[in-house]
C-alpha cells in the first residue's frame, strides 16, 4: 500500500522544514522558536485528517509542541509517532536556513537532527492515515528537546491517561536501531575561601588550591568508573570537570573557586546518585582546611534507559529491521548512545520505546546535512512497519 512516492515526498518536507528557523530560544536568546514550524505541520496533519492539539510548555507559552491523533474505523493498538522541532544555534553558518542538495546529502540546520526524521515520520503518518490502518497513530513533536525537554513533558502531560503500545523516535541513528543510551546528572560545586595579598597567603583561604584538589578527585573517581564491568552497548560510565573558574587578580589569594561536573550514568543507576558522590569527594577538602566553605548542588538528572528486550518494543524492532532490509538499507544493527535523549522519559511513562532515524553529518556543526537515500528509505520503512504493528493488533 506504500506509495511510491513516500521517498521523494519525506525530501520534500525534509527540505521545507529546513527553512522555517526553529532555532531553540534556550540555548540562543531571542531565537524564533517552534512556533512556526509547529503552525506548518499542524496545518499539514490537519489536512491528512489528524485531530490537532497545539502544546505550549507551561513554563514559556512561546514553545509550541504538537499532538496530532487520528483513529482509524476498526480498533486496535496505538502508536505514537515522536520527533522535536528545535535546533541548535546557527552561528558560523552562511545559509542555515537555505536547504540545498548536493552529492546525494540535503545540507542546512536541523537536516539530520533531526527535520529528516520528523519528516519522514509526517508522511509516514499520512500514508498510514489514508490506507485508514486500524487502531490509532498520535503524531507528537515537541519543543526543547535541545536543552530543558520542556515539550516532551507537557505532550506527555496531556497525553497522561492514554494507552499507547509504542513510541517511535526518529532521532538520527544512521538507520540503526538505538536500545540503550546513557543518563546524566550535573552538579555544581561552589567553593568559599577567604582572599588575602599573595605575599601572605596564610592570612587568606585558598579556594583555588581546594579546587585542584577537587579536580584531582573528580578524575579518580572517573577512572574508578572505568574500571568497573562494561555494559555491553554503553562501555561504561563517567565524571568529569567541564567548566571551572576561580580567583579574581593577580596578587591575590582567590577567595572563590566554582566547578561544573557531569556525571554519565548507565541504565540501572541513578543520576542522584551523583550528588552523595560529589559531596563524598568534596567533604573531605572542606574539612581539612579551615574557613573553607562548600556548597554542593544538582542542578540537572535524566535518567539512563535500555529498551524493553520484550513486548511491543522488541516486536517492533523486528518489523522495523525487516522493512529496512527491504527498502535497501544496510541491515540495522542495535546500538548504544553516548548521549541522552527522551527515549527515557516516554518510557519512564509507561510507553514501550524504540529510536531509529535517518542521518548524515555535521550535527551541531557548521555543515549539517542527512543522506537522501537514508531519507527516504526511512520514511518507506516506518509505513511498512507501522503499518504491520497496527495490523497485527487488530
Amino acid at each position: 500500500m506504500i506509495n511510491s512516492n513516500v521517498g521523494s515526498a519525506a525530501v520534500e518536507l525534509t527540505a521545507e522544514l529546513v527553512a522555517i528557523d526553529s532555532v531553540s530560544p534556550s540555548l540562543v536568546p531571542d531565537a524564533a522558536g517552534e512556533a512556526r514550524i509547529a503552525s506548518h505541520l499542524m496545518d499539514r496533519l490537519d489536512a491528512a485528517g489528524f485531530a490537532i492539539r497545539s502544546i505550549p510548555a507551561p513554563s514559556d507559552p512561546r514553545r509550541i509542541s504538537l499532538i496530532a491523533q487520528r483513529t482509524g474505523s476498526r480498533p486496535g493498538r496505538t502508536v505514537v509517532l515522536n520527533g522535536h522541532l528545535d535546533t541548535v544555534g546557527v552561528e558560523g553558518m552562511p545559509a542555515p536556513f537555505s536547504p540545498r542538495i548536493e552529492s546525494g546529502r540535503l545540507y542546512g540546520r536541523g537536516a539530520s537532527d533531526m527535520k529528516g526524521g520528523v519528516a519522514g515520520l509526517v508522511v509516514a503518518a499520512e500514508q498510514l492515515a489514508a490506507a485508514d490502518v486500524p487502531g490509532t497513530i498520535i503524531v507528537a513533536l515537541v519543543a526543547d528537546e535541545e536543552d530543558a525537554s520542556v515539550g516532551a513533558e507537557a505532550v506527555l502531560q496531556e497525553l497522561r491517561g492514554v494507552t499507547m503500545d509504542l513510541c517511535l523516535i526518529a532521532e538520527p541513528t544512521w538507520l540503526d536501531i538505538a536500545v540503550a543510551h546513557r543518563g546524566y546528572a550535573v552538579v555544581d560545586v561552589a567553593l568559599r575561601g577567604a582572599g588575602s595579598h599573595s605575599s601572605q597567603p596564610e592570612a587568606g583561604v585558598d579556594a583555588l588550591r581546594a579546587l585542584g584538589q577537587v579536580l584531582t578527585a573528580v578524575a579518580d573517581a572517573d577512572d574508578e568508573l572505568r574500571r568497573r564491568e562494561r555494559h555491553p552497548l554503553l562501555d561504561f560510565g563517567s565524571m568529569m570537570a567541564t567548566v571551572a573558574r576561580a580567583g579574581s587578580a593577580p596578587f591575590t589569594v582567590a577567595a572563590t573557586a566554582d566547578v561544573v561536573v557531569e556525571r554519565r550514568i548507565l541504565p540501572g543507576e541513578s543520576p542522584h546518585d551523583a550528588l552523595d558522590l560529589m559531596r563524598a569527594l568534596v567533604d573531605p577538602i572542606t574539612a581539612a582546611t579551615p574557613g573553607l566553605a562548600g556548597d554542593v548542588r544538582l542542578t540537572h538528572a535524566r535518567d539512563a534507559w535500555q529498551a524493553d528486550a520484550a513486548g511491543s518494543a522488541a516486536e517492533f524492532t523486528n518489523l522495523l529491521s525487516d522493512a529496512l532490509r527491504s527498502a535497501g538499507a544496510t541491515p540495522p544493527a542495535q546500538v548504544g548512545a553516548p548521549y541522552w535523549m527522551e527515549s527515557a522519559l516516554w518510557q519512564a511513562a509507561g510507553v514501550p520505546t524504540v529510536v531509529c532515524g535517518p542521518a548524515g553529518g555535521g550535527l551541531h556543526a557548521v555543515d549539517e546535512w542527512v543522506e537522501i537515500a537514508q531519507l527516504e528509505r526511512f520514511a518507506v520503512a516506518v509505513t511498512d512497519a507501522v503499518e504491520r504493528f497496527l495490523e497485527a493488533g487488530s
